[in-house]
């Protein structure tokens, strides 16, 4: 269930930083001449969309499993072809990172008039990533923890019995 908030939160703060006011703010004194305020707003833009869509399609993953989960209605199909999306959130984190931390991210991030909240909100993507791993195993970790036994059970167990 948390890691269903914890992906819609991202989701949100990704939207919001994308069409963030801030975004049009030139990133440095030397490019008031030399750019527009399209060209500023380049610089995080294409990082930005490609977490945000991570993190969304992660939400809806998650959502599937919930539901499967606490409605008993088998999406296992469709949350192992959302699954597709692990490797594409690894290659987005780290090329959001990557722009964060480059020549034209490190600009916007420093300086009088910046993209402050476009610039964090790239930079936190190292905690994202950091914390996917465990959270992608969240499911096992709890299978693990009731035991096999315990798994053997509830999928042997009669559906009437749960309508009492």
């Amino acid at each position: 269930m948390f890691t269903y908030f914890y992906h819609f939160a991202w989701t949100v703060s990704g939207v919001d930083n994308y069409c963030d006011i801030s975004r049009n703010n030139l990133c440095t004194a030397d490019s008031l001449a030399s750019s527009s305020s399209d060209d500023a707003s380049g610089v995080y833009d294409l990082a930005i969309a490609l977490v945000t869509v991570f993190h969304m399609i992660e939400w809806l993953r998650q959502t599937v499993f919930l539901t499967t989960a606490l409605v008993n209605v088998n999406l296992m199909p469709l949350y192992y072809i959302l699954s597709l999306n692990v490797p594409f959130g690894f290659i987005a984190m780290l090329i959001g990172i990557a722009v964060r931390f480059g020549s034209n991210g490190a600009e916007c991030a420093t300086g009088d008039i910046v993209q402050q909240e476009r610039s964090e909100y790239l930079r936190d993507q190292i905690f994202a990533l950091i914390l996917y791993v465990p959270m992608c195993f969240g499911h096992i970790i709890f299978f693990k923890a009731k035991g096999i036994a315990w798994c053997h059970e509830q999928y042997l167990a009669d559906p009437e019995e749960d309508d009492d």
